[in-house]
C-alpha cells in the first residue's frame, strides 16, 4: 500500500486520509453502513482502514485481502456505533465540558510536540483543514469514545471471576501466555510547572492592553497577527463560521451574545485570556476572530520548581521520609495519598525520560529531578522484577486480570449481539 506522509491526523489516530492499494482508485463517499438513525461512509471506513495498516504494519497484497479487511473494520465500526447509541440513551453516563476539553487540549498538544510550529501550520493546510477544525473533529471522536469506554465501565463493573475459573484459565493456556515484561516498582513526587498568580495577572493586564486597543479602533487582525498565540493568529485571527457546541462553553456564550461588529472583554478560559470579535452571525451560527493569550508558566515559574525539585531531592538524599514528602509536595492526587506509589511498571511502556531516569537505579534509591511533559517527577525505585514466564504462584493478581478481560469481552460480545437484534442495522458494502 502506498504512503501518507506524516500526518496531523495520523499521529491521534483519527480521520486518517486513505490510501488505496491502486493509485487510480477513487474514494466514493456512499453509504456502506447504516446503524439506527447514523451511517457510515466508505470514507470514514477508509479512514479507519488507514489507521488499522499503519498501527498494525499490515502489508495488503491483494484486492481480496484488501475487501476481507474492510469487511472485518466495518464490522467493528457497526458495534462501536451500537454501543454510542447505547450510551446517548443512558441517563446515568456524562462527560462533562472540562474532562472533554482537557482530553481534547492533551490530543492536540500531543500532536503539536511531533511537529514545529511552522510544520504544524503547513501540515494543516496540506490536510485542508483549520485549527478549529481540528479541534471539532477530536471533540467528537473523543466525546463518543469517553461515553461509550463509561458504558461499558458500568456494565462491566459487577464481572466476578472464581478461583476455579483463574486455575482452569491457566492451566489452558499456560504454553501460550505471554511473559511478565521486566517492570518497575515505583513511587514518585510530581511537581506541576503552574504559572504564578504574578504571571496570571501579568498575562491579563496584557490582554486588556490589547482588548483596549481594538476598541480604539486598531485593526483587530492585525492585532491578532501580532499578539496571538492561536495558529489562527496568521490569518488574523480568523476562527470561521461556528455552531454551538463546536467551542468551549466559556467562550462560545460570549461569542453568541456579542453583535456583529462588537468587541468582547476577556474572556478566561483553561486555555488563556481571549478577546472576541465577532463578525457575522447567519442562522445559529457566528462568524468570529479572536486573539488568544495562552497561560503557561514563566520562565520564573519554571526555575521556582526547578529549585523546590533541588531542595527536596537534598532533603530525600540526607534521609527525609519519601511518603510524607510525596504526601506534602506532589501535584499527583491520586499516588500522594499513597506517599506517591505508582505501582508497577513495564520498562518498555515508560516515556524515554522516565525510562533513562530508572535505567540504574537499585532498590530504595532515588532518581535525580527529571523533566517530562506533566512537570518535574522524583522516582524512588521500590522494587524490580526481571522478564520471565508468568505462574500462578508469582502472578495471581495479573493472571485473574487476564481472566477478567476474557470474561469481560464475553459479556461485551453477547451485548453487542443483543444492541445488533433490537436496532436497525444494514450493511451496504
Amino acid at each position: 500500500m502506498t504512503g501518507v506522509g506524516r500526518s496531523i491526523i495520523l499521529l491521534i489516530g483519527l480521520f486518517l486520509l486513505f490510501c488505496s492499494l491502486s493509485a487510480a482508485q477513487q474514494v466514493l463517499d456512499r453509504i456502506v453502513a447504516v446503524i439506527g438513525d447514523q451511517i457510515i461512509s466508505e470514507s470514514d471506513l477508509d479512514m479507519q482502514l488507514t489507521m488499522y495498516v499503519r498501527q498494525m504494519g499490515v502489508e495488503v497484497k491483494s484486492e481480496a485481502q484488501l475487501g476481507e479487511l474492510k469487511r472485518e473494520i466495518l464490522e467493528q465500526m457497526v458495534n462501536d456505533r451500537l454501543l454510542f447509541l447505547a450510551a446517548q440513551k443512558d441517563t446515568t453516563i456524562e462527560v462533562t465540558s472540562k474532562e472533554l476539553e482537557e482530553a481534547v487540549k492533551e490530543q492536540l498538544n500531543r500532536v503539536k510536540s511531533e511537529f514545529t510550529e511552522e510544520e504544524f501550520k503547513a501540515q494543516l493546510k496540506a490536510e485542508g483543514l483549520t485549527e478549529s477544525e481540528l479541534k471539532k473533529r477530536y471533540r467528537e471522536q473523543t466525546k463518543e469514545r469517553m461515553m461509550t469506554d463509561r458504558l461499558l465501565a458500568s456494565k462491566l463493573s459487577k464481572v466476578s471471576v472464581s478461583t476455579r475459573e483463574i486455575k482452569d484459565f491457566y492451566q489452558i493456556y499456560k504454553d501460550s501466555l505471554p511473559d511478565q515484561p521486566e517492570a518497575v516498582k515505583l513511587s514518585h513526587i510530581l511537581l506541576e510547572i503552574k504559572p504564578s498568580s504574578e504571571t496570571l495577572d501579568s498575562l491579563k493586564s496584557k490582554a486588556e492592553r490589547i482588548r483596549k486597543l481594538a476598541e480604539e479602533g486598531e485593526d483587530f487582525p492585525r492585532l491578532a497577527s501580532l499578539y496571538s498565540n492561536d495558529p489562527t493568529g496568521a490569518n488574523g485571527g480568523d476562527l470561521g463560521f461556528f455552531s454551538r457546541g463546536d467551542m468551549i462553553p466559556q467562550f462560545e456564550a460570549t461569542a453568541f451574545a456579542l453583535k456583529p461588529g462588537e468587541i468582547s472583554g476577556v474572556v478566561e478560559t483553561e486555555f488563556g485570556y481571549h478577546i472576541i470579535k465577532v463578525e457575522e452571525k447567519r442562522d445559529n451560527q457566528v462568524h468570529a476572530r479572536h486573539i488568544l493569550l495562552l497561560v503557561g508558566p514563566s520562565e520564573k515559574d519554571t526555575a521556582r520548581a526547578e529549585q523546590l525539585a533541588d531542595s527536596l531531592h537534598r532533603l530525600l538524599l540526607e534521609g527525609a521520609d519519601f511518603a510524607e514528602l510525596a504526601k506534602e509536595y506532589s501535584s499527583d492526587e491520586e499516588s500522594k495519598k499513597m506517599g506517591g506509589e505508582l505501582g508497577w511498571y513495564p520498562v518498555e511502556q515508560m516515556t524515554p525520560e522516565i525510562k533513562e531516569g530508572v535505567k540504574n537505579l537499585e532498590i530504595g534509591q532515588v532518581s535525580p529531578p527529571l523533566t517530562s511533559q506533566f512537570g518535574i517527577h522524583i522516582l524512588r525505585a521500590l522494587d524490580r522484577r526481571e522478564q520471565r514466564n508468568l505462574t500462578l504462584e508469582d502472578d495471581w493478581d495479573v493472571i485473574k486480570d487476564m481472566v477478567r478481560r476474557k470474561k469481560t469481552d464475553e459479556v461485551v460480545s453477547e451485548w453487542v449481539e443483543k444492541l445488533r437484534r433490537d436496532t436497525y442495522v444494514e450493511i451496504r458494502l
